[in-house]
């Protein structure tokens, strides 16, 4: 197992990048404009072996006010409780020509397509000063994962011989984003948009005060903003 680090100025032996929210633009075969700047910092650590890379990140939020976090799985097997058990721990998309991106965020639907039903993620609202951790591991090598993937014309595809990879998460501004309501598995109509429970414990363990799930739908993400880590070579 290779871990790698990189600070501010030269690398060592463990990877850990820190970045504030930056623009992410996705280029033509990902049409999603990029939302308003979120201030927030995400931490990511890279681990890599033969066969996965592994980021374990936190995130905090540094806006006044809450912020959406869109870091969960699927939730479009009932959209009540785990999501599907193929859902795939990070999205895998092209970035541009030479770079794959790995991320928990929100994805733009397909041009031009209807689509019968939406796919949905959760997500949580994350207050002002707290801080959100989690993992996301891809499998090597690195395969498209994208909730529409089978419905892009022509094919969305991943760089035939990528040579970086960078780590985002999707963010937006919690008043301006509201959550898609849960359904109950039993079908008796829908419970709040934001429950009381969380996604991911916090860096210490314990649970960000005041944090609650929510539920989203991918293909909204024109408010969207991408926290990237600084890409890294493959």
């Amino acid at each position: 197992m290779r871990i790698r680090r990189v600070l501010a100025t030269a690398p060592v032996v463990a990877l850990l990048t820190t970045a504030v929210a930056c623009s992410g633009d996705d280029g033509p075969p990902l049409p999603d404009r990029t939302g308003p700047t979120v201030a927030a910092t995400l931490t990511a650590t890279l681990t890599r072996t033969p066969d996965a890379l592994t980021w374990s990140w936190s995130l905090r939020n540094d806006e006044p006010a809450e912020i959406a976090v869109f870091s969960g799985d699927s939730a479009d097997e009932d959209g009540a409780g785990g999501g599907s058990s193929n859902s795939p721990t990070a999205w895998v998309v092209p970035r541009d020509d030479t770079t794959v991106e790995v991320s928990k965020r929100l994805l733009a639907q397909p041009p031009d397509v209807g689509l019968a039903r939406p796919s949905t993620q959760y997500g949580t609202v994350l207050p002002a000063g707290t801080t959100l951790a989690g993992t996301a591991t891809v499998s090597l090598p690195l395969r498209l994962a994208h909730p529409y993937r089978t419905s892009f014309d022509p094919p969305l595809r991943l760089p035939e011989d990528p040579e970086s990879v960078v780590f985002c998460i999707g963010v937006a501004r919690a008043e301006g984003f509201p959550p898609r309501p849960f359904e109950t598995p039993a079908g008796d109509g829908p419970t709040p948009a934001a429950s009381a429970g969380t996604l991911y414990a916090s860096p210490d363990g314990a649970a960000p005060p005041g944090a609650r799930k929510a539920r989203y739908v991918h293909g909204s993400g024109e408010r969207q903003h991408l926290v990237c880590a600084p890409p890294q070579p493959l």
